[in-house]
């Protein structure tokens, strides 16, 4: 289990203050989200908090059910994409200093809500993990933290600014190699074959190849079939998939085992590389 709810409070109040230092122009700038502002993702991320907490906290219809039936044939991906399109167009109207506004309230009650929620009971599924049934309640807030992290450094690269840092970045390269052991193919591995994953100075995590799945273990056996070690300079651009699928595999340096190593690589970067312009 990897908790995180004791970031979610500060990693929200690192985002307010990001936002609160935008003058109205800044909000108008466009972002690695094609067709979202800063503003755009602000509203992004409050629909996110309202969504969840309608449909988890309060146990109300989920709003994508109710989007997919006004939307027949539609898939997946679409379904959520114009879902999400729908919440920012109709909430553009809404002013800059009340976006903030609420993205506090929204950040305190989502932060109480996963700080009290038991973390092993069973929610919705979580695809990010790798899952088709309901999954652990510390996996959903996972996931809610990494697409914040995400987002709020697409928002700084936007306006200019810095990286958040330690630790939480350490927090989303935890989360994030939770996802890849849950969504890594069998590579050829044998059982018994480990892959290890580190950002030299800051943290490593071990995928170690069972019969049907790669387990994931936070530090290095010292062992590693293969390893992939990323530049920590960056690793935050990795990782908030600011690079291409090309660019991020170019940030990591291998050892071991070419083969393994190399195929992981270019699965993973494939997961965490953003489209490369047309």
């Amino acid at each position: 289990m990897l908790d995180i709810t004791g970031l979610l409070a500060s990693e929200r109040q690192a985002f307010l203050e990001v936002l609160r230092c935008l003058d109205g122009a800044a909000w108008q700038l466009p972002t690695e989200c094609p067709s979202w502002t800063v503003k755009g993702i602000a509203l992004h991320v409050l629909g996110d908090d309202l969504s969840l907490l309608s449909r988890q906290r309060d146990e109300a219809t989920n709003g994508l059910i109710t989007f997919a039936a006004e939307h027949p044939g539609l898939g997946f991906r679409q379904l959520l994409d114009g879902f999400n399109e729908q919440w920012v167009h109709a909430a553009t109207f809404l002013s800059e200093a009340l976006v903030v506004e609420l993205l506090r309230l929204t950040g305190e009650w989502t932060a109480r809500y996963y700080s009290d929620v038991d973390p092993d009971a069973r929610g919705e599924p979580v695809g990010f993990f790798g899952a088709r049934g309901p999954s652990p309640y510390w996996q959903i807030s996972a996931r809610e933290y990494m697409e914040r992290w995400i987002h709020q450094h697409q928002v700084r690269r936007a306006a200019g600014l810095s990286d958040l840092g330690e630790p939480f970045l350490h927090a989303a390269a935890g989360v994030g190699a939770r996802s890849l052991a849950a969504n890594l193919s069998e590579l050829g591995a044998k059982p018994g074959a480990s892959l290890g994953l580190s950002i030299p100075g800051l943290g490593s995590w071990t995928l170690e190849r069972e019969e049907q799945r790669w387990a994931l273990f936070d530090g290095s056996s010292g062992h590693q079939t293969a390893e992939l070690a990323v530049d920590p300079a960056l690793a935050t651009a990795v990782l908030s998939r600011a690079l291409t699928a090309s660019e991020a595999e170019r940030a990591f340096a291998t050892s071991g085992d070419e083969a393994l190593a190399r195929s992981a690589l270019a699965e993973m970067a494939k997961m965490v590389g953003r489209p490369a312009p047309a």
